[in-house]
């Protein structure tokens, strides 16, 4: 009776530790990050998978409407990020905020908002 106690608890607790040693690596798997439309434009949210390094064709296309917000995710390939770029009106937008891909495109790490915002048809993005 006692082995077959302490043979359930030694299962619980290697269950519990490969569940604590998988977590981390399935939540940078896929990033998630969210994108708040302070415009009265709709913005197209390109999104690249997070190890992407050529940049050719987004893994998804999606798009906020004027003052939404939504939350988009990718496949990180282990780097807890995702690769974007944002588009208005058929124009690429805060170019000055990419920092990679040569410059074209900017990562956004899981967990992170990026606010886009529009003056005097200027559009700037504060990631935070």
């Amino acid at each position: 009776m006692t082995v077959n106690r302490f043979a359930s608890m030694l299962c619980a607790a290697s269950a519990g530790a490969f569940i604590a040693l998988i977590a981390p690596q399935t939540a940078e798997a896929s990033p998630r990050f969210t994108v708040t439309n302070d415009t009265d434009t709709k913005i197209n949210v390109y999104i690249f998978k997070g190890d992407d390094s050529v940049y050719t064709w987004e893994e998804k296309l999606k798009s906020v409407s004027p003052g939404e917000t939504d939350s988009y995710g990718c496949t990180g390939g282990g780097n807890g990020q995702c690769i974007v770029q944002f588009y208005a009106k058929g124009s690429e937008l805060c170019t000055s905020n990419h920092n990679t891909c040569s410059k074209n495109a900017t990562k956004v790490k899981g967990g992170k908002t990026v606010t886009i915002t529009e003056e005097d048809r200027i559009y700037t993005c504060q990631p935070s």
